[in-house]
């Protein structure tokens, strides 16, 4: 029989408080809803000044993607080179940088601000800067719309999936886009928080998308890092630093067959964080556009090959006689029969890539290109390890954009049109998919095709009334030189050299074979800036008279720097060494409307002064001195002595010869040594 609970009568004693039989104290209505409030306030009101506190002291950095940041005298909105460590967390990883880019903070009547967000490929792997898509589509469009101000803007982030792309088109919305162009799909199974990945969040994509957002909040940060780092005392005691590849450290899971549960579930992660992305942008009226994926299809065997789960051992064997007897075949040039063995192959079991990689490379032999491109297409999609997007990805993409009426640009066409047999290959993708810098420009291309296809950017007779460049003319004014290509040459040599297209030794002695492979080889290593790389290969061409080359080093800076006078000063300086007068002015007057300094003032008085023309030299040089009070960056001792005496000659040749006495006198003052300024005051009767 079940017993009944006992009601236990209470009573108010003379405090007020009720009091139960058993001598156990309670607060009256009122003061218990207080008690509450206070209990459940107290912790918010905590958590609001740990908050406070860790933005005050701003513990992690600076982690918004994007700041302010200043050139010169003029302030700027950039891309935050630090973003990517809201993102990772653990050690042993390399953080991956974003290209810093720069645009307006009050944007212009006339700007037309493009962001492009993506992957290694839209931030341009191997290549920096203007040798990336971006960079090439910056330049067409600067030269199909000279009336606009175009800022395109390179949000491109390495080892990254769409969760993050859709986190940064949320971040963007509020800095007024003309457009947005994406470039994503490789990395959803090893980018940051893709479902193989060592970033990644348990719980499911809702969870991972709940996190990106209390990322943002300094006490969830916190919360973050110490989990992190109590995994990493328990699992090893000290912190690990980033070894091997940055595509061997973010794969956790290096075998997913197709359409495994796992791959299933990225692609369906896929397709919602694509549809979030064009809602996103559909919402804030930002145009938004997707471009189609290029990957290595002729020349990038399998990068891991796998059986099927239910394929038995007697299926292996079976499979693997195939494909030997294949082998023997392509040996002998019986490419019927190689064909027959490797079709045998594939039927023995479905999954293994390298059987259909075979039989692909053997019907190209036979320049049966169609059948050879499928499959080669099947080989890919059957790779294990997924670096490389499957049609299904693609077909994902372009059924999203159609399903929204969103834009694409089919890039994938561009490459298969530009290649041999139309199987894109070696000839446009360094590696497994990263495009060489005809690649590269190749899309850029493709991008504006698609821009002006769909009126983006301006309308269609602004589109039509302006011819499109010639890419020679357009490859030209990119700057792209020698460097480059050894930068990327470089930095692919050491990636191909370790897992997983090289899993035994990772030794490489790199030995240059010339003065621009010697300083690509520093900047690769990261022992100079970048900047400083061009200007050190700039000296060296001038130093053979290669002016043209030194130009065009320092006009690569100006490209990625274009509000700083530095580099337009060198090229100025170098058509004043080549002796091209006219050139070197006009270089020198570009420097100073691009940001006024005393240096470039003081070069143009000095050429004033060889043409006999003291009345402008005088003005340049007064405008040097003046500007030396205020320009951040003050001339040296010599620097400013020589302009005062320079100033000292100019008077001297006008007539004011009092003035010129003070000046020279000035430049002994300030650097005692300056004989030239003494044998002036000399010839001008004062000693």
């Amino acid at each position: 029989m079940k017993k009944r609970s006992k009601t236990i009568p209470f009573a108010k004693n003379a405090q007020g408080l009720e009091t139960n039989a058993q001598g156990l104290k309670t607060l009256e209505p009122e003061r218990r809803r207080l008690f509450f409030a206070v209990m459940i306030t107290f912790p918010l009101i905590v958590l609001g000044l740990l908050e406070l506190g860790l933005r005050i002291f701003n513990y992690g950095g600076e982690l918004d993607l994007v700041v302010k940041t200043k050139v010169g005298d003029r302030e700027f909105y950039s891309i935050n080179r630090s973003v990517a460590r809201r993102y990772f967390a653990q050690a042993g990883t390399t953080i991956p940088e974003p290209a810093d880019d720069k645009f307006e903070i009050t944007k212009g009547k006339n700007t037309k601000r493009i962001f492009c967000l993506g992957e290694s490929t839209m931030a341009g792997f191997p290549y920096e800067f203007h040798a990336t898509a971006p960079g090439f589509l910056r330049d067409r469009l600067r030269t199909q719309f000279p009336q606009y101000n175009i800022e395109v803007i390179n949000v491109g982030l390495s080892a990254v999936s769409s969760f993050v792309i859709l986190d940064f088109i949320h971040d963007l919305v509020d800095y007024e886009p003309d457009l947005f162009v994406v470039y994503v799909g490789h990395n959803e199974f090893y980018g940051a928080y893709g479902v193989g990945s060592t970033v990644a969040i348990k719980g499911g994509a809702w969870m991972t998308r709940l996190t990106l957002g209390l990322l943002r909040i300094k006490t969830f940060l916190l919360l973050r890092d110490a989990y992190a780092g109590m995994l990493n005392w328990l699992s090893s005691g000290d912190a690990k630093k980033p070894t091997g590849s940055m595509m061997q450290q973010m794969a956790a899971t290096q075998i997913i067959l197709l359409h495994s549960p796992l791959y299933e579930q990225a692609r369906e992660i896929y397709r919602e964080n694509l549809t979030q992305m064009i809602e996103t942008a559909q919402s804030e009226n930002v145009p938004i556009m997707f471009s189609t994926l290029v990957s290595n299809l002729k020349d990038q065997p399998p990068l891991v090959s796998a059986f099927g789960e239910s394929t038995s051992e007697a299926q292996k064997e079976k499979w693997q006689r195939f494909v030997t007897d294949g082998d023997s075949s392509v040996v002998r040039y019986a490419w019927p029969t190689a064909i027959q063995n490797y079709q045998a192959a594939t039927r023995a079991d479905t999954q293994n890539a390298t059987g259909f990689f075979k039989l692909g490379q053997t019907y190209l032999r036979l320049t049966a290109t169609d059948v050879a491109k499928d499959a080669f297409i099947l080989a890919k999609d059957r790779d294990a390890l997924r670096f490389r997007a499957t049609e299904e990805f693609q077909n994902v993409l372009i059924a999203t954009c159609r399903e929204y009426n969103v834009p694409l640009a089919r890039t994938d066409s561009a490459f298969a049109a530009n290649s041999p047999w139309g199987i894109a290959g070696g000839e446009l993708i360094l590696e497994h998919l990263h495009p060489n810098v005809k690649g590269y420009f190749l899309m850029g291309k493709t991008f504006v095709h698609a821009m002006k296809k769909n009126s983006l950017l301006a309308r269609a007779d602004d589109w039509a009334a302006t011819p499109s460049p010639s890419d020679s003319a357009l490859f030209e004014q990119s700057t792209i030189a020698e460097f480059d290509e050894t930068v990327g040459r470089l930095k692919v040599e050491f990636l191909k050299r370790r897992w997983p297209f090289n899993t035994g030794t990772t030794n490489y002695e790199f030995v240059a074979a010339n003065p621009i492979e010697s300083v690509a080889f520093r900047y690769v290593q990261q022992g100079i800036a970048w900047s400083d790389a061009r200007y050190l290969l700039a000296e060296y061409y001038a130093g053979i008279k290669r002016f043209d080359l030194a130009r065009k080093e320092c006009l690569a800076v100006a490209k990625v720097i274009p509000f700083s006078y530095n580099p337009l000063l060198r090229v100025a300086d170098y058509y004043r060494m080549e002796g091209k007068r006219d050139e070197s002015k006009k270089a020198y007057e570009r420097c100073i409307a691009v940001e006024e300094n005393p240096y470039a003032h003081i070069k143009l008085g000095l050429t004033y002064l060889e043409e006999e023309n003291s009345g402008k030299a005088a003005q340049e040089l007064e405008k040097a001195m003046d500007l030396n009070t205020t320009f951040g960056e003050k001339l040296t001792v010599e620097a400013s002595s020589a302009a005062r005496y320079l100033l000292g000659v100019a008077y001297a040749k006008s007539g004011m010869v009092e003035k010129a006495k003070a000046e020279l006198n000035r430049a002994i003052a300030i650097n005692p040594n300056n004989t030239d300024a003494r044998d002036v005051l000399r010839q001008l009767g004062d000693r």
